[in-house]
């Protein structure tokens, strides 16, 4: 005998949740730090943030649709609510809440959209799989490895007593080690002129490719003490367009050259990330 339906598992509503950005800060940092480290909670959470963005769409093709006449009819002749009953020394006057033709459309869509999700959640298959065929379109969009770069950076950036494997007092260890894991040849840039401190380097992965960190400390000005990372890994045939973009809090610029990809990563309120990068990409 087998279950019709399989009721989410603490995982699951817990990313679902992350997902849906109701999540306090300490826990999206620990979320943040799971997606980096466990490879079952990234498949969980790409079907979940795929399901979400299904729903986004059914609903918008939904609401492109005329309405019902039915429906329109049901909603004139709908009776109202009984009138509230003002209490002797009330000094506050009552009003009854009649919902116009547009919120009763709202709130059904609404009720669609919350119950197309929790279908989603609540009806996987009991063999373990998550996300239906049609789910799998590439019109989906899923966690890329941009993701992976921005969720390393937040780690890291907020354990300032353990920010890099290798301090900055060791240049030519970083140089060796770095050109060695990530097959990209090397500089560090001295970027003292934007106000910026080399701190040291790690090696981290972002989907599935050795990744170089170099990190940067803000010196001056009103971000004082801010971290700033500059990412490079073997060439992506997809990044062959500059890229501008913040996700959360945290801003990033990448460009390419035929060997490598960078990136430069910082949090949102970084208003020079351009100029930094092009100085960067002159000295690396």
């Amino acid at each position: 005998m087998t279950m019709a339906n399989k009721e989410p598992s603490a995982m699951e509503r817990r990313l679902s949740a992350f997902v849906d950005s109701q999540v306090s800060d300490t826990e999206r940092q620990d979320v943040e730090s799971l997606l980096v480290n466990d490879p079952h909670a990234r498949a969980l959470h790409d079907d979940l943030k795929r399901g979400s963005q299904t729903g986004r769409l059914l609903l918008e093709e939904m609401l492109k649709e005329p309405v019902p006449l039915d429906l329109v009819r049901s909603i004139k002749n709908a009776p109202l609510p009984r009138k509230a009953v003002r209490l002797p020394g009330s000094s506050r006057r009552n009003r009854a809440f009649r919902p116009s033709g547009l919120q009763a459309l709202s709130a059904c869509a609404l009720t669609l959209l919350v119950g197309g999700s929790l279908g989603y959640m609540i009806g996987a298959r009991p063999d373990g799989s998550h996300a239906p065929q049609a789910l799998a379109s590439p019109a989906f969009q899923q966690r890329d490895w941009l993701d992976d770069i921005v969720s390393h950076f937040r780690l890291y950036s907020r354990q300032q007593n353990r920010l890099v494997e290798i301090g900055a007092d060791r240049p030519a260890d970083i140089l060796e080690w770095l050109t060695t894991g990530t097959g990209v040849g090397f500089r560090i840039p001295d970027l003292t002129d934007s106000g910026l401190a080399f701190v040291g380097a790690r090696l981290v992965t972002a989907e599935n490719t050795p990744t170089g960190v170099l990190f940067y400390r803000r010196t001056t000005g009103d971000n004082e003490g801010d971290i700033l990372a500059l990412t490079f890994s073997r060439a992506r045939p997809e990044t062959t367009k500059p890229i501008e973009d913040i996700r959360l809090d945290t801003s990033l610029v990448s460009w390419s050259t035929p060997l490598a990809t960078y990136v430069i990563v910082a949090p949102s309120s970084a208003a020079d990330l351009d100029e930094i990068a092009a100085k960067a990409a002159g000295l690396i």
